[in-house]
């Protein structure tokens, strides 16, 4: 094995136990700080004490323990190279083949305290030095920061006796993007406590290429945030020789979100980021006249747990369809017109939320507001929330239809929501009417007080709007108010 010498220093000791026990057993001469030592000789695992090898006492509390050029020589020779070969011996150096090492995440200690001498104790030097020399010198040094990867350098050292390049250039690209994070977590949780100017760090995962992006000439990479749950990871792609485009995808997380939220049976359509229309606990009846109906239409995404629905949809010119439950044969999917795609439902809680629009970023705590309504109005209200403003939405026993409408205002909306409800063979009377931003106009009274609308939820009325509210109630209307605004830009 042409591993000889390694360094473990680690504070996550997640699978250590047996890829130390592994490097010993293969005649590996381990080097180790205190902990890292204490820890692997308890276990049966003889070290080096770092100390000894270097000749050197750790000092100043631990601050100093492997910062010297015996360790950084070993690790930043170059093999091929004769003036590195010649200071090696003329130092006294011993190659170092290996190095393990991690350290805690400034994230989860801001948790715990926020005392500045606290803080700068835990910021790692000699430990991050080594990993990052390790890293650089990739050729010659396997360098590991994540006790995921252990397992699998153990399957190639076990095959051939080696870490392939391939291999070592990936795990030093993690090295660095782990040391960025460190150091970018470190910059934030500082400026955020002590620095009058704030700054802030965010990591993304890339998952994949998407179809194209807003046209079919631009390239498109889909990219979630680094550690935070997605949509994208409950979502298995059935016809996986398909790749999405991003307007699918904005169809499907509306779905998926809503699809999350139902206990009963959900049937929903959504289509360029807008939720159109669905049913709650659909009847037969409804469920023919919603196949009916969009067999029509071009485009959009469908979620059913009906597998007729989805089987007379086969051959439909819709982009997706998603279910959730089982299906007994998998292989006949592949060969559907639209995507299909099943989902694994599953409420993912945001602390905050991003608007990304070109080079604009805007981040904002994210904000969610709850009221004790029917099982149907509490979906129709999500439908509400997720559209941006002006949103205007149609609750009639188990149907949710929705009118959209970003550019004026609501009124606009509800002429939306009236054609659409025509296109579907449906006459607004009576129901419920879910407003996403105030009720400002005598316009929108009468349009209400036409379609003989029972009840109305709103968020809190604005100054100077209050009569418009009291028209609706002399006229008999139910009024429901939400104690805050809950409308997105």
């Amino acid at each position: 094995m042409n591993i000889k010498r390694a360094i473990i220093s680690v504070y996550d000791k997640t699978n250590l136990e047996s890829f130390a026990k592994f490097l010993f057993e293969n005649g590996v001469e381990i080097i180790s700080t205190e902990g890292t030592a204490r820890y692997l000789e308890k276990k049966g695992i003889s070290t080096i004490r770092m100390s000894d090898f270097i000749g050197f006492p750790e000092i100043l509390d631990g601050r100093v323990k492997s910062v010297d050029p015996k360790l950084m020589g070993g690790i930043l020779a170059k093999s091929n190279k004769k003036t590195h070969e010649k200071d090696m011996v003329d130092y006294n150096l011993k190659r170092i083949d290996m190095v393990i090492g991690n350290f805690p995440s400034f994230e989860e200690i801001v948790k715990t305290t926020v005392n500045e001498e606290s803080l700068l104790d835990y910021i790692d030097i000699g430990g991050f030095s080594l990993l990052r020399a390790a890293a650089k010198n990739y050729k010659d040094v396997v360098s590991l920061v994540d006790p995921k990867d252990y397992q699998l350098v153990m399957d190639n050292l076990e095959d051939c006796g080696d870490v392939p390049l391939q291999l070592r250039r990936k795990l030093a690209l993690k090295v660095f993007f782990s040391t960025s994070k460190y150091d970018a977590n470190i910059h934030k949780t500082f400026s955020e406590l002590f620095a009058a100017e704030k700054f802030d760090h965010e990591f993304f995962e890339i998952l994949g290429n998407l179809r194209y992006g807003s046209n079919p000439m631009q390239e498109a990479t889909l990219m979630k945030f680094l550690g935070e749950d997605s949509f994208i990871d409950f979502l298995e792609n059935m016809t996986f020789h398909k790749k999405p485009t991003l307007r699918i995808l904005k169809d499907i997380k509306i779905l998926f979100k809503l699809a999350s939220l139902s206990e009963d049976e959900f049937l929903g359509f959504a289509k360029k980021g807008v939720f159109v229309f669905g049913y709650l606990t659909p009847t037969s009846e409804e469920k023919e006249k919603f196949v009916k109906t969009i067999r029509e239409l071009k485009g959009g995404v469908i979620y059913t747990d009906d597998i007729n629905v989805i089987k007379e949809l086969k051959d439909s010119k819709h982009d997706a369809l998603l279910f959730s439950n089982d299906f007994n044969n998998r292989e006949e999917l592949i060969s559907y017109k639209p995507m299909v795609f099943k989902i694994n439902k599953q409420i993912l809680n945001l602390n905050e939320e991003y608007i990304i629009d070109g080079d604009l970023l805007i981040k904002q705590n994210y904000l969610d507001v709850y009221m004790d309504l029917s099982s149907t109005e509490k979906l129709a209200f999500e439908v509400a929330k997720i559209h941006k403003s002006d949103t205007v939405v149609y609750v009639k026993d188990n149907l949710i239809c929705s009118g959209n409408q970003s550019c004026l205002n609501r009124e606009i909306a509800l002429n939306a929501l009236e054609l659409t409800l025509q296109r579907f063979e449906i006459i607004p009377q009576k129901g419920i009417i879910i407003f996403d931003s105030p009720v400002n106009s005598d316009q929108i009274v009468q349009t209400l007080l036409d379609w003989n609308i029972g009840k109305i939820i709103v968020p809190s009325s604005l100054p100077g709007y209050e009569k418009y509210l009291k028209l609706l109630e002399d006229n008999g209307i139910n009024i429901i108010t939400s104690q805050r605004r809950y409308h997105r830009y």
